[in-house]
């Protein structure tokens, strides 16, 4: 979740209700589990909601605290660390701001929408259907709140499933695992919630005195709205399901640009960057990391990096499956 969803988990599931788990009556049809998982998806962004959360990967739990508000059209987000290194990440509309208190540095970005539940915020039920199979699991309680249980398996080895507990009232995600077969990979969980009608300015004001801090700003990818040039590069061959959602660039050196692709499949996301050789230390092959798969390799100047929340095959499928326009053009002839 990493994205978004890059993030985070369990400590402790409680167990179903009884008599509710399987109830035929209350099993919802695959259109209301569709419009579920839609609901759940604007509940991410539009409820004002908060908590403490765990977040489990490999082995390491990190508890945060957590506060959302949507008012006016604009959607805010704090996250504090209760566990390890302190760190405090607040977030508004589109503007992240990560506070490092220990080395005394902010980081501020711009990004179009990266909630702690993004990941969720990206599914979208209609796509869903060609590539998983969706199922209602019943009822399960959770920090003290009724929710459904979704399961959502994938068709192929091209991508991982999930698990999301969704909550009654609120259609809020109160648990979300990743799946790989019948492997929990990823976890995230609320352990503590509430949802005030009102959240106060005050909740979304930095809790470290930040000045004398130093600032440290991070450009964006920005989408061009020019024709492609010549040395763009065009993906070919994508595993099914995924297409191209994103296509831009950034500055990382005074004359060195990155061009970053973003892929999905209506529910996974996968990133592809495309950078000069030379310019950071190369990744040759495949890398993991939890759940998360990178492939990388050098076609003639070019490095090429792809990284995801998805199986390696799938990874290393769209790495070596980009290839520049004007080659792309020569061979289609």
């Amino acid at each position: 979740m990493t994205r978004a969803l890059s993030a985070f988990l369990w400590l402790f599931v409680f167990t179903a209700l009884a008599g509710t788990a399987h109830a035929a009556d209350d099993a919802p049809s695959k259109s209301s589990l569709n419009d579920l998982l839609g609901n759940a998806s604007q509940a991410v962004r539009s409820e004002n909601y908060r908590g403490i959360l765990v977040y489990l990967r490999e082995g390491q739990l990190d508890t945060l605290r957590v506060i959302h508000r949507y008012s006016d059209g604009l959607e805010q987000e704090r996250l504090v660390s209760l566990t390890g290194q302190p760190r405090e990440v607040i977030r508004r509309g589109g503007v992240v701001t990560s506070i490092l208190p220990n080395s005394e540095v902010v980081l501020i970005s711009r990004h179009k929408r990266e909630s702690l539940l993004g990941s969720v915020a990206q599914f979208s039920a209609e796509r869903m259907r060609e590539h998983y199979t969706v199922s209602d699991m019943g009822q399960r309680r959770l920090a003290d709140r009724i929710g459904r249980l979704v399961r959502i398996e994938p068709r192929d080895a091209f991508r991982y499933g999930y698990r999301m507990l969704i909550d009654e009232q609120t259609r809020l995600p109160l648990k979300l695992d990743l799946m790989r077969d019948n492997e929990v990979l990823e976890q995230l969980m609320f352990t503590q919630i509430d949802f005030p009608d009102a959240i106060a300015d005050s909740e979304f004001e930095p809790g470290y005195d930040i000045e004398g801090f130093r600032v440290v700003k991070h450009q964006a990818v920005q989408v061009e709205d020019k024709p492609v040039s010549e040395d763009a590069w065009k993906p070919t061959d994508l595993p099914p399901g995924f297409e191209l959602a994103e296509d831009g660039v950034r500055r990382v050196t005074e004359s060195g640009f990155v061009r970053q692709m973003l892929f999905t499949d209506g529910v996974a996301t996968v990133s592809a960057f495309i950078a000069p050789a030379g310019l950071r230390k190369p990744l040759e092959g495949a890398t993991t990391m939890g759940a998360v798969n990178a492939f990388g390799h050098v076609v003639e100047d070019t490095q090429i990096t792809v990284v995801g929340e998805v199986p390696a095959v799938t990874v290393e499928q769209i790495a070596r499956n980009l290839v520049r326009e004007t080659k792309a053009a020569e061979t289609a002839h």
